[in-house]
Formats: structure tokens, sequence, C-alpha cells
């Protein structure tokens, strides 16, 4: 298992790789498994179709944050700043912290409010899923996700709360306002009422599916793809 990960992560360097793929082999013979492997045309995708399944039969699933990403990041010398806020309520997983954080950046959204009991960028869990995007959108914690709201209106921010209520909005049908925030609410328990009443608007994302809900990181991956499709900054 060990010798999958070094191999991959070293992939780029022929001389190493062509040394751990040899011993991969001898180590595969050794246990039983009579695979030759021609090391020197084998690419990335064919090892992975064989190395994949062998890490599941002996229960090793990787994490989002395990995969090694081949494509550069930080290829763009200035990324520019969509005028949207995402306010998080009381979040319980700090994994969707920061996958929402890595979502944000590569949208461009201008700030987080992490409201309530939600994990900040301090917990390392929420910096091991956002995989170093934490560093690149602006943050802010608050008690209370009424206080956010409080400090966005005052600067003259129309606040859209995502729950799946009778009088929501589908976000493909609604005009989002120049700046706005939207609201994502707990996993479980979703939006209390009394944030919502201090909303502006309600939206959804409508499903047909037999689960009536989205995980809360997807659903904030899908509104900040419709919000800057609709103000013509969906881009990069």
């Amino acid at each position: 298992m060990e010798f999958i990960r070094e191999i991959e992560h070293n992939w780029q360097c022929e001389s190493t790789r062509l040394e751990l793929l040899k011993e991969f082999n001898n180590c595969l013979n050794f246990a039983g498994y009579e695979i030759d492997l021609d090391i020197k045309l084998l690419s990335l995708r064919e090892f992975l179709s064989f190395a994949v399944p062998f890490e599941r039969r002996f229960g090793k699933e990787l994490k989002d944050d395990d995969i090694l990403v081949l494509k550069i990041d930080g290829q763009r010398n200035y990324q520019p700043k969509l005028p949207l806020y995402l306010i998080l309520d009381n979040l319980r997983s700090s994994f969707n912290v920061g996958s929402i954080f890595r979502t944000a950046e590569c949208f461009g959204v201008s700030k987080i409010f992490l409201c309530g009991y939600t994990a900040t960028p301090e917990n390392p869990k929420v910096c091991k899923t956002a995989m170093g995007t934490e560093n690149y959108v602006e943050w802010k914690r608050y008690d209370t996700t009424g206080k956010a709201i409080e400090f966005l209106k005052e600067n003259g921010v129309k606040i859209y709360a995502l729950e799946t209520t009778s009088n929501a909005r589908n976000i493909s049908k609604v005009e989002f306002e120049k700046p706005c925030a939207l609201i994502l609410g707990n996993e479980a328990l979703g939006i209390s009422k009394e944030v919502l009443r201090s909303a502006d608007e309600i939206v959804s994302i409508p499903v047909s599916g037999w689960k009536n809900s989205l995980n809360v990181g997807v659903t904030a991956a899908i509104c900040c793809y419709e919000i800057s499709k609709q103000w013509g900054d969906c881009s990069r």
C-alpha cells in the first residue's frame, strides 16, 4: 500500500518511478500475485487501473485530500473577487467547511463568515480538506449567524438563505443582486426559523430524487457556479 502512494507521488521522476515499480512488482510476486508489469511502458492511468482495485480489496479508501492532483495550481497571477459572501450557519463537519473554502477560492468568493460552532481554519481538519485555499479566502468568525447578517445588511449586502421550504425560489430563476450573501445551514437541522426570517429571500436547488437534500458542500458549489454564471464571471 505504501509503494502505491510512493510510486504515484514520484511518477514524474522516471528513474525513481522505474526503481519503485520494479520493487513493487517483486513484492507482488513474493506475496503470491503472479503479475508481470511492463514497467517501462506502463502509464499512470494503467498503473492506477490495477492499483485502485488492489487498495480497495485491502480496505484502503483514499480521501479527497490524499489524492495527488497533477494539474499545477497557482498559475494565475490575479484572481478577481466576486461581490459574493458565504455565511456558514453552525456547520458541524470540519470536512464540509474545508470543502466550502476550496469552492470559494475557485469561484473568487470575497469572504466567508463562520458562525456559531462552525470550525475555522485554525482546525487542522479544515485545512486538510481546504488544501491550502484557506490562505486565499478571507474569513471572519461570529458567535451567532444573526450578528454576521446584521453586519452584512449594514453594508448593503442582500441576504439569500438556501433552504428547502415551500416558498423557496429555484436558484436558476432568481436574479442574484450584487453584492449578496448566501446562508448555508446545518447539515442535519438546516437553517433555523429565526435566521430564515432575517434573510431577504429564500432560494433552493430543485432535486428530483428520493433524497430531498444535497450535501452542504455540494450545494455551495452549485450555487457559486450559478451566481458566477449569471454575473458573467465564470471564466476560470
